[in-house]
């Protein structure tokens, strides 16, 4: 029968609702169904599971107003509210309603941030369920302690953030490991399992960690993630401005410190937003002096634009230049006008042009050169013609914006204007100022020598570059520049905050999902201890074995165990992925991972693990060694991936 995926979510809600946890797979797939039959109600599920052993033990003892509170937090990790629990408790009691139909009404009615818990309770159980993707993991989710683990995680979802960490991939994996754990009668195989897919879900974390995800762990990953927190952690102060963070030891003071800092950065950036408004507003009352400080922003852009532009036109210049001089043997040098002595001259329309008799074949890399050369002028050019917009536009703001003192300078000046009418009560224009100007040059260079019109002249440039020495003082503008200076620098504290605190959760995430992951590794070890066998030893190094019953699990590196099997039941677990092969090294299956059992020269077992596939017939054998001392190679048993001494030799 097809699964509509809205079913699956409906059966989700009701384990969440009834029984806390998520639902395990042959109960996700039966349930499902039965609403699939029943056209998406869910009303049989319902009172099937308001019938269930598993709801009546867990409810057992319980008044109506318990079990109401109960529902409550199953949905939505609160209790009650008494109105609310009274009500549904009475109508129980009363016999007017029964827990199914409370369960179903309690959660339609979930508003806000009820509604956010129970959705991402389902969510997080959904992901629950997805993540059991092999038969072990799925039989393993049975009976009270695994339930109990898994209650526990559903029990730690509500908001969004613990949503968004529970079923992160590592964190998921771990929980998924726990749960399994707790499902399964613990036996060595099983507990060796466990331990495996333990170390198994750190490697694979640490493996995506390093950023590579090439089945390999760089070093320093794992040590890296805890300076990496460190290191964010400081930062939160040294980069996003959080004095005295990095004292604080209290999480709630940490937080009340950052809570300060971002409400000063938004009072900040209130105050520079009001005084850009006031700015702007003073310079709305000159009279085309806001279309000015647009055009000057604009010209400057242009200008900026062109001298980057210039930047890579001079980069290419010089690449094609020396390319040039390679391809022709020849030691030429491009001229401030673009030109090359007898290489690259200027024509009559003053273009750059080859030379007569110069082509690609007599000189390689000549016409990249030219078009290079041409560019570098064009570009050149475009940036002497956007300063001239420029410099204009700011003469502009700068009539625009005069102080007193440059009224006073622009009366000078008209006074001195004897050619070029200005109207009564008016200050000159730039473009009369201009016109006078050249009129005044003209009257002087048609004297032979120095008369009165260069006298004329010469007052006219003096009072001239007065007003240009004291026009640059734009008051109105330059409020709005510092004003949209504070704009940009609370702007900036704001999104460095945002990233220092941005990293130092990532990096705590990171950092607890790797503690997750290691106490996941160290429960799964303390399982020996607590069933009454010896803790695991990873084989490392030289290795003594004792009269316990020792169990040791295969590394990455070369290990010797002396005395294993001799004075105890001692295994060695090397993992389930393993095909053994008796044959030679040489004569491997290339296609699945191997294990040599081999007698070595001492009369001891080398057990000789492929770490690839190819492994034994690479040039370089991709293989560990592990040396069982003393132990006869035909005595040597592998089963379910753990390798025993069958009959001890002595």
């Amino acid at each position: 029968m097809a699964i509509v995926t809205a079913h699956v979510n409906a059966v989700q809600q009701l384990y969440v609702a009834y029984f806390n946890r998520p639902a395990d797979t042959a109960g996700l797939d039966y349930w499902t169904n039965v609403v699939e039959t029943q056209k998406g109600s869910t009303a049989a599920v319902s009172a099937a599971f308001a019938a269930e052993a598993e709801y009546k033990t867990a409810y057992a003892n319980m008044t109506n107003a318990q079990v109401v509170n109960q529902v409550y937090q199953n949905l939505f990790g609160r209790p009650a509210e008494a109105a609310g629990q009274a009500y549904w408790a009475d109508l129980m009691t009363a016999g007017k309603i029964t827990i199914d139909k409370v369960v179903a009404e309690i959660a339609k009615g979930a508003q806000t941030t009820d509604a956010e818990a129970y959705e991402n309770k389902v969510a997080g159980a959904t992901a629950f369920s997805a993540a059991l993707d092999t038969k072990p993991e799925q039989d393993g989710y049975r009976g009270a302690e695994a339930n109990k683990v898994a209650k526990a995680f559903i029990s730690s979802i509500t908001t969004d953030a613990s949503l968004t960490a529970a079923i992160a991939p590592t964190a998921l994996s771990a929980t998924v490991v726990k749960v399994v754990a707790a499902g399964t009668p613990f036996t060595l195989t099983s507990g060796l399992a466990a331990v495996d897919a333990a170390k198994e879900a750190k490697f694979e974390f640490l493996d995506s960690a390093d950023g590579k995800d090439d089945g390999k762990v760089a070093a320093g990953t794992e040590a890296g993630i805890t300076t990496k927190q460190n290191t964010a952690f400081t930062e939160v102060e040294t980069k996003g401005g959080v004095v005295g963070y990095a004292a604080a030891t209290s999480p709630n003071v940490r937080a009340a410190l950052v809570a300060d800092k971002v409400a000063a950065n938004a009072a900040q950036l209130s105050t520079a937003n009001t005084a850009v408004a006031d700015a702007t507003a003073e310079i709305g009352k000159v009279a085309g002096l806001s279309a000015a400080v647009a055009t000057q922003a604009s010209a400057k852009a242009a200008v900026d634009a062109a001298g980057k532009t210039v930047t890579a036109a001079d980069a290419d210049l010089q690449a094609k230049e020396a390319s040039y001089n390679v391809l022709s043997k020849a030691a030429v040098d491009v001229a401030g006008d673009g030109t090359v002595d007898g290489v690259i001259v200027l024509n009559a329309d003053k273009k750059l042009v080859l030379a007569t008799g110069v082509t690609e074949t007599t000189n390689p890399g000549v016409t990249a050169l030219l078009n290079a050369s041409i560019a570098k002028e064009a570009a050149d050019l475009a940036l002497s013609n956007a300063n001239k917009v420029k410099t204009a536009a700011d003469a502009n703001v700068n009539y625009l914006d005069m102080t007193a003192t440059e009224v006073s300078n622009l009366e000078t000046i008209k006074g001195l204007m004897k050619d070029v009418k200005v109207a009564d009560g008016a200050l000159p224009t730039m473009a009369q100022i201009a016109t006078q100007k050249a009129i005044l040059q003209a009257n002087a260079d048609l004297e032979a020598t120095p008369g009165a019109a260069t006298a004329a002249l010469n007052a006219f440039n003096s009072a001239l570059t007065t007003y240009e020495g004291n026009a640059p003082v734009n008051a109105r503008v330059a409020a709005l520049d510092t004003a949209n200076a504070q704009v940009k620098t609370a702007n900036d504290a704001i999104t460095a905050l945002t990233k220092a605190t941005d990293a130092l959760t990532k990096a705590t995430v990171a950092a607890d999902q790797l503690k997750a992951l290691d106490a996941t590794i160290k429960a799964a070890e303390d399982a020996f201890e607590t069933n009454g066998m010896s803790k695991p030893v990873d084989a490392e190094g030289s290795l003594l074995a004792t009269a316990a019953s020792d169990i040791y699990v295969a590394s990455d590196v070369d290990a010797s165990i002396n005395l294993f099997g001799l004075l105890g039941k001692d295994s060695l677990f090397i993992g389930t992925d393993y095909t053994l092969n008796t044959g030679k090294l040489t004569a491997g299956n290339d296609n699945v991972l191997e294990a040599f059992i081999v007698a070595n020269a001492t009369g001891g077992t080398d057990i000789v693990l492929e770490t690839s596939k190819f492994g034994s017939n690479a040039a370089t054998p991709e293989v560990i060694t592990i040396t069982l001392t003393g132990v006869a190679s035909t005595d040597v048993v592998l089963n379910n991936g753990i390798i025993t001494v069958n009959t001890p030799t002595v």
